[in-house]
């Protein structure tokens, strides 16, 4: 049996959105039918963890924006300019090391030279790696030390030449990286072989509180229609064009928008209907509140969001981008999809008059499709799968 190594901490495996949720759903699986064949990273090293706890004790927020600069720019000097680039373990101990961002993998390059294993490569950024992190970097950053992180574009060129394998969760999902690394068309037309596909699947979810609770709690009326969203609020998730829908759905005086999310960089809207919850460790009860959760992405690698709001039976409506494209395939379901902003408008008008009964429909189409493909055991299935073939 193949001994394998993800490259990810097991400490900081949970729920959540991006490479550790993703890997958490697959950790819950193999825990559960005893696989001992595949290792995570035991102990952060440093004590990252305990470090980012007492940073953000910091109660001023001009110094504990200051410390995190700080703490961003060492980290990323140590990433691309340190002597030594070293795997914190021996990967020669292991068949197949799969990492699940380009970062990770450039800080092993050192190691990787004399690997004679196989390596897997499964990019989780929304577009290109690189531009994915500057884009998270402090204004600071970006505007007085790029080219300090010019090196950071070749980390992309290094990690997708030197991987056997690339995984992406389905075609539509490379969308962004055509969009948007000019060197990817030719990159993938010579290494076609390396691309393995294999759809994302989690744990299901469910609210901690009822509808009606929710509701009361931000003041929305049972008969009223609620519009939701939990993100980020930046453009590349669309929330500029989410304000945009609002100012015109927000006529109907029926209408509330129920968003989640840290409010910032861009704030939400100055209205009495549109409701900003801020950060939640909940987001699950907001959305089964709801009656639609629009999901207005400018570009769309694979969201875990998508795999719960069909866990959940949440009504969808989604830009037409990149992995969302993918679930046109399962018909009939409760995602419907927009390509114009006028669009997205007319069919929220259309999902607003829809029936109980015909809402229950969509809702029940969604979940048996996550029932059907989306789950951790058939995504954690399909995975094993695809390293017994290695």
């Amino acid at each position: 049996m193949k001994k394998v190594l993800i490259y990810l901490y097991k400490n900081r495996l949970a729920p959540v959105g991006g490479q550790y949720g993703y890997n958490y759903n697959v950790y819950t699986v193999l825990e559960k039918n005893g696989i001992k064949n595949i290792d995570f990273l035991e102990t952060e090293k440093g004590n990252a963890t305990s470090i980012n706890q007492k940073v953000n004790k910091i109660q001023n927020k001009n110094l504990l924006k200051l410390v995190k600069i700080l703490k961003s720019i060492v980290r990323n000097y140590m990433r691309l300019y340190g002597r030594t680039h070293k795997a914190v373990v021996d990967l020669n101990n292991y068949d197949i090391v799969h990492f699940h961002n380009v970062s990770d993998m450039y800080s092993c390059k050192d190691s990787l030279e004399k690997y004679k294993g196989k390596v897997i490569l499964t990019s989780h950024a929304p577009n290109r790696p690189s531009l994915s992190v500057f884009q998270m970097l402090s204004p600071f950053e970006q505007k007085y030390m790029k080219w300090f992180y010019k090196r950071m574009f070749d980390m992309d060129v290094y990690a997708f030449n030197r991987a056997d394998y690339i995984v992406f969760p389905c075609p539509e999902a490379e969308e962004p990286y055509y969009n948007n690394w000019d060197y990817y068309k030719e990159f993938k037309k010579s290494n076609s072989h390396k691309y393995i596909y294999i759809p994302t699947g989690i744990n299901p979810c469910s609210p901690k509180v009822g509808k009606s609770e929710v509701r009361q709690r931000y003041g929305i009326p049972e008969e009223a229609f609620v519009f939701c969203y939990v993100g980020r609020h930046n453009e590349i998730k669309g929330y500029d064009t989410l304000k945009e829908l609002g100012l015109e759905l927000l006529k109907d005086k029926n209408v509330y928008f129920l968003v989640a999310g840290k409010e910032e960089p861009i704030k939400g809207l100055e209205h009495g209907r549109w409701i900003e919850v801020g950060w939640t460790n909940d987001p699950h009860s907001i959305i089964c509140a709801s009656d639609v959760f629009i999901l207005p992405n400018r570009e769309t690698y694979f969201d875990l969001i998508m795999l719960e709001l069909i866990s959940l039976g949440a009504i969808v409506l989604c830009s037409h981008t990149g992995g969302n494209k993918f679930f046109e395939k399962y018909k009939p379901n409760g995602i419907i999809q927009y390509s114009t902003k006028q669009e997205a408008i007319v069919k929220a008008q259309e999902l607003m008059k829809l029936t109980n009964d015909d809402k229950k429909k969509l809702q029940n189409y969604n979940v048996k499709m996550y029932k059907e493909y989306f789950t951790s055991e058939v995504f954690t299935s399909a995975y094993l799968e695809f390293l017994d073939k290695i």
